[in-house]
């Protein structure tokens, strides 16, 4: 792990009740690296609440970082801030169309994982995930009929459109069910909770509540790793989460399922970097088994990933780029999934072959 790397673990462990003396003391750091690190990681306004710490008890000094930088800094928690407000706003206004049809939408991980943040405006915001309780088809129809929205259906589990700027992803499925067989038990289950277990923040929208926010933050952050990587921010969304919400999630039911998916390992040490690396109480994850190898082989992956290649632009070397890169996931694979690498390869082979456009996705 890189210095910075430390650097902002270090930061990160500020955020969650850590200790102000525990922040290693030095002449100077590379604060360039330290935030280029966490734009990229998805960080960059949470760690800056971590550096507010050390000012407001006279342990670190501003002026040991250069005011164009500060400036860059400080323009990136505004930009999030502000992407958060929009998500939030656009969230509400697109329900709002949806129920004068009597069509329920709920809002996946972005808005809703922001709630259990210290600071909920502070999560970097991305596309605008929505599930419609089965109701996806109608709402698409609805959307070019009514709003003249163009809704793209080449993709996986959910169709997209564009909403003032945003993508959107309007999933039929929570996860993808043609890409590993293991995820049809999974989606099977999130479903039913899906009609239990939710709750209403604001406006009439629903978010997850707790079981399912746990069941289905997990996946999807195993499947992210598997395919092209994870970053710190869903690490910090699963610890704020379990500690938000550890007395209401049934972790017997996490685990069990979690093992019947095949990515226990990746539970365990997933908790593992929660607790010993970034600072949440170990009272909040239901750690059975320590797995500090494998731990450190995931947090470095994010950190420094162990692939680096880009997707290339044209279709053929993009296809030899993405075997290349499945190939050098395989352990991932061998923790994330309970499906042999043959059946992955020729169910993902039949996958793609029902939407050829799938092939040009990162």
């Amino acid at each position: 792990m890189t210095d910075s790397g430390h650097i902002v673990l270090s930061l990160l462990r500020l955020c969650t009740g850590g200790s102000l003396e525990d922040f290693p003391r030095r002449e100077s750091y590379d604060w360039n690296e330290v935030l280029d690190l966490c734009v990229r990681n998805g960080i960059a306004a949470l760690v800056w609440d971590g550096m507010q710490r050390l000012y407001d008890n006279h342990i670190f000094d501003a002026g040991t970082m250069e005011q164009p930088l500060m400036d860059e800094w400080t323009s990136w928690i505004m930009s999030t801030e502000q992407d958060w407000r929009l998500m939030k706003l656009q969230a509400d206004r697109l329900s709002r169309f949806f129920s004068s049809h009597d069509i329920p939408m709920m809002v996946l991980k972005g808005y809703g994982t922001s709630l259990d943040w210290p600071d909920p405006s502070h999560r970097t915001s991305g596309d605008l995930d929505i599930w419609l309780f089965g109701k996806s088809q109608e709402a698409d129809t609805l959307l070019s009929k009514e709003k003249g929205i163009e809704v793209n259906n080449d993709h996986h589990h959910h169709t997209v459109f564009i909403l003032k700027d945003r993508l959107v992803e309007n999933h039929y499925d929570f996860v993808n069910t043609a890409s590993h067989r293991s995820n049809r038990p999974y989606e099977r289950r999130l479903k039913e909770l899906a009609m239990l277990d939710r709750a209403v923040p604001c406006d009439g929208f629903y978010i997850p509540g707790p079981q399912l926010e746990a069941l289905f933050n997990l996946r999807h952050m195993a499947l992210h790793f598997a395919a092209v990587g994870c970053t710190l921010r869903h690490l910090m969304d699963w610890g704020f989460m379990a500690a938000a919400h550890r007395e209401q999630i049934d972790w017997e039911e996490v685990i069990r399922i979690s093992q019947e998916a095949g990515m226990y390992r990746f539970l365990c040490a997933l908790d593992t970097i929660c607790v010993e690396d970034l600072g949440f109480d170990a009272a909040c994850f239901p750690i059975l088994e320590r797995e500090r190898v494998l731990a450190d082989r995931i947090l470095d992956d994010i950190l420094d990933p162990e692939f680096k290649e880009r997707l290339p632009r044209h279709l053929i070397p993009g296809l030899f780029f993405k075997y290349r890169r499945w190939k050098a996931a395989w352990w991932k694979h061998d923790i994330v999934f309970s499906d042999s690498k043959v059946d992955t390869f020729f169910t993902q082979f039949k996958a793609h072959l029902a939407k050829p456009a799938s092939l040009r996705e990162s």
